[in-house]
């Protein structure tokens, strides 16, 4: 992630800590979020207050939509960019496929998918290249684009959420994965265009409630129609309860500062490393399912899960720092 030349804005880097670790808490999982089969299933408090990790991957985009899309890079700098996420999701990726073959003993288990792993990379570097090529459009084509993109999959998504409510057995139909990850660029824009808004109390506190509100509404439809558990997390990003609660986070936090050396070293520390929390917490949890397997079904206390999360959130930190350090440097800097 970047900073605006050497100037450091506190706010952004408590955003892109924060993302982190939301990513890293949707990851580890490990609660008990009261599903049954055959109740009609509403979420428990926990389930709640996880609805947060929706907002992960979004702050990403908004901070890096803050920071760079009024920067009009050239063509060789976006694509030098975009080409450095692909590198670094593929060679990442492998690493990856490697170790799940060799913890499952089983040479089948390398697999290309593996690089779904980090499909956020190879996003981020799709919406180098959009940003640039809207660069050299008139702005009224950005704001077309992000009236498309919110109308399917955002609105698309809300109305499928309604209909499921109403009958939790129709065919669930949404639009989530896939070229649909496209979704980013909302979110890309919406942090450059509110970067200098000073919203009042309230418009945040609505915009939180609303965001919550939506996404229990995501939640109820779809557990009870797939009847499976549904976290929160990864499907909810292209949803309005998604980007309400994103920017109401984004406002909330942007302009924020502290005196206190101590905490903003080590804010600016994993805000540093954001990238590598990104990519590495997911091979240390790999690497610790492997030696420890009973981790991979193992249950907690909430409050625990989020220390299990940052201890994660802290190592990954760690390594993606001792990295930067070696020639592999290049595969986690932007």
């Amino acid at each position: 992630m970047e900073s605006l030349g050497k100037q450091r804005i506190f706010g952004y880097d408590v955003l892109k800590a924060l993302a982190a670790f939301f990513v890293v808490l949707y990851h580890v999982g490990m609660v008990d979020f009261g599903y049954q089969e055959g109740i009609f299933y509403y979420p428990t408090i926990s389930q709640v207050l996880w609805l947060f990790c929706a907002c992960g991957v979004p702050l990403f985009f908004m901070v890096n939509g803050a920071l760079t899309v009024s920067r009009h890079y050239d063509l060789r700098k976006s694509v030098s960019k975009a080409g450095r996420l692909i590198l670094a999701g593929t060679v990442w990726g492998v690493v990856i496929m490697c170790l799940k073959a060799m913890s499952n003993h089983d040479m089948a288990a390398f697999s290309i998918s593996a690089l779904g792993y980090y499909w956020f990379l190879f996003s981020l570097a799709l919406m180098y290249l959009i940003s640039f090529a809207m660069d050299h459009l008139p702005n009224w084509c950005r704001w077309v684009l992000v009236g498309v993109l919110l109308a399917c999959p955002f609105a698309t998504n809300l109305g499928w959420d309604l209909v499921l409510l109403q009958n939790p057995d129709t065919t669930m139909i949404c639009w989530r994965t896939g070229a649909f990850t496209l979704y980013g660029v909302v979110y890309l824009y919406m942090g450059d265009l509110i970067k200098v808004y000073r919203a009042k109390k309230w418009t945040v506190i609505a915009l939180a409630l609303a965001g919550l509100a939506l996404l229990i509404l995501e939640v109820i439809a779809t557990v009870n129609a797939t009847h499976m558990q549904f976290e929160g997390g990864n499907y909810c990003f292209p949803t309005f309860g998604a980007l309400f609660l994103s920017m109401a986070l984004f406002l909330l936090i942007k302009d924020y500062d502290t005196s206190v050396n101590g905490f903003k070293r080590f804010i600016s520390f994993l805000a540093n490393n954001a990238l590598g929390i990104y990519i590495f917490h997911l091979i240390l949890m790999i690497v610790l399912g492997w030696i420890f397997p009973e981790l991979n079904e193992l249950t907690v206390h909430p409050v625990v899960a989020i220390v299990i999360a940052l201890l994660y959130t802290v190592a990954s930190a760690a390594v993606s720092e001792a990295i930067r350090h070696t020639p592999l440097a290049f595969l986690l800097k932007l």
